[in-house]
């Protein structure tokens, strides 16, 4: 019997992957069973559980597979030599997650909420989650360094500071546009640009 190629075992997981969020977006990860994903992704059972054993291993891989993909894609706009500023950055990145994240058949937004909620229940997932947070909180607190070097951030403001609430406002951003919709990248933008221009024209005066 021929082996399979990497290649195409490679698209054979992204194809069940992507069933599994279809069917996530659709019933809920608890309410999504792993037949539902395997009518949804058209191949047979035994080929689904040679990739995936149960439903908790494609849950987890859903989130790894999601959270990699995106810090690859949010890597260049963190690399030091190329850093926007604040607003600009937090407009960047919430393009870049909206453009990651909108699929065909599923918008993977929707389903980091259900993501979240299931990180409550499942260690492995809150794992998976945790450590991805982590990191690209870690590359915001070495972008707000370099724009406290730069001056353009207080310079009595802690880095860990800044990076947390640039985390929170992507997440945010996540959430908004997950369930109540009508937020954009450039909303932000203007939104952190006209927060600071107060807070420098209230320091300016006094």
């Amino acid at each position: 019997m021929p082996k399979i190629s990497e290649e195409k075992k490679s698209a054979r997981r992204t194809q069940i992957l992507d069933a599994a969020w279809t069917c996530f977006q659709r019933g809920g990860i608890q309410g999504t069973t792993m037949d539902d994903i395997i009518r949804q992704s058209g191949l047979s059972a035994g080929a689904v559980y040679s990739y995936f054993k149960n439903k908790d291993d494609l849950i987890v891989s859903a989130v790894t597979t999601s959270m990699t993909g995106l810090a690859e894609v949010l890597a260049p706009l963190l690399a030091a030599e190329k850093l926007l500023p604040p607003a600009q950055l937090l407009e960047a990145i919430t393009k870049a997650i909206s453009g990651f994240t909108a699929r065909d058949g599923f918008d993977l937004k929707r389903i980091a909420i259900l993501g979240w909620g299931e990180a409550q229940r499942n260690a492995q997932v809150s794992t998976a989650l945790r450590s991805s947070y982590a990191v690209f909180r870690e590359h915001l607190t070495q972008a707000a360094r370099t724009w406290k070097q730069r001056g353009e951030i207080d310079s009595s403001a802690d880095p860990a500071d800044v990076a947390k609430t640039m985390l929170a406002a992507a997440l945010g951003f996540v959430a908004q546009a997950a369930i109540l919709g009508e937020v954009e990248p450039a909303m932000l933008k203007r939104g952190l640009t006209a927060l600071r221009a107060s807070a420098t024209a209230k320091s300016s005066a006094t």
